[in-house]
């Protein structure tokens, strides 16, 4: 059984930024944080409900499944000239 760490409370952190860390060159720079930060306080606005976001993940699947079935389709013929090629 793992007992969750607590974690460390300092006096003096009153959870402001002092140095902005995105900087370009880095792994994580994001030259539009300020821009996507604003879009995901939006996207919680929106109170979508768990049926709403299983329906928009279906209508996803979908979208891609003909390209998907395509590129399956096209694997499983080559893989067929490649087996009639060798026998």
């Amino acid at each position: 059984m793992c007992k969750k760490r607590k974690k460390k409370e300092y006096a003096d952190d009153d959870g402001r930024t002092i140095a902005n860390m995105n900087v370009d060159g880095m792994p994580w720079y994001n030259p539009n944080k300020e821009e996507n930060d604003e879009k995901k306080k939006r996207m919680e606005e929106l109170k979508i409900t768990r049926k709403e976001k299983r329906a928009m993940i279906l209508g996803a699947y979908l979208a891609y499944l003909p390209m998907f079935l395509t590129a399956i389709a096209a694997f499983v013929i080559v893989m067929l000239l490649i087996a009639l090629w060798l026998a």
